[in-house]
């Protein structure tokens, strides 16, 4: 019985050493550090933001005793030049404002809680950064949006 105490004794220490060891391991080990050592990863930046404005749209938000039209003039912010340059073609801005114009309409349908009067209360940046949300699913390169101009108009519904 002695020596099955003393094996086992012996198991969980040098298992318990491994796990000391394994853990000591992970804080002694050097960090990996970008190209050009230390100096360069200190002053690593993130991409410049390039604005690219999407112009002026407008979303009719079909309510039960009211339409209200949301017009809307935004820019996209483009995480770097080589992006901006690709998304700055004729072609690169139709799809951006279309996407842009697609991610707004979905909200909008969200917005027919908006009770009368309180559209002007709107936290447009918080609609502007859930625009630009969905619009990254598209579009990784935009970082976030910023609404210029924000207007509402409301008229009465008649079926």
């Amino acid at each position: 019985m002695g020596r099955v105490r003393k094996l086992l004794f012996l198991i969980s220490l040098i298992l318990a050493m491994a796990g000391l060891g394994f853990a000591a391991g992970r804080l002694l080990w050097p960090r990996v550090m970008a190209p050009g050592g230390p100096a360069a990863s200190a002053t690593a930046q993130p991409p410049l933001l390039y604005k690219m404005p999407l112009g002026k749209f407008t979303i009719q938000v079909l309510q039960p005793d009211r339409i209200l039209y949301v017009q809307i003039d935004m820019d996209a912010l483009i995480a770097g030049a080589a992006n901006f340059e690709r998304l700055g073609d004729a072609k690169g801005r139709a799809q951006l404002r279309d996407a842009t114009i697609r991610s707004a309409s979905d909200l909008a349908e969200t917005m027919l809680w908006v009770s009368p009067g309180a559209e002007d209360t709107l936290d447009q940046q918080a609609l502007a950064d859930q625009i630009a949300r969905k619009v990254h699913n598209s579009f990784p390169s935009v970082r976030s949006a910023q609404i210029n101009n924000f207007t509402t108009h409301t008229t009465p519904r008649r079926d």
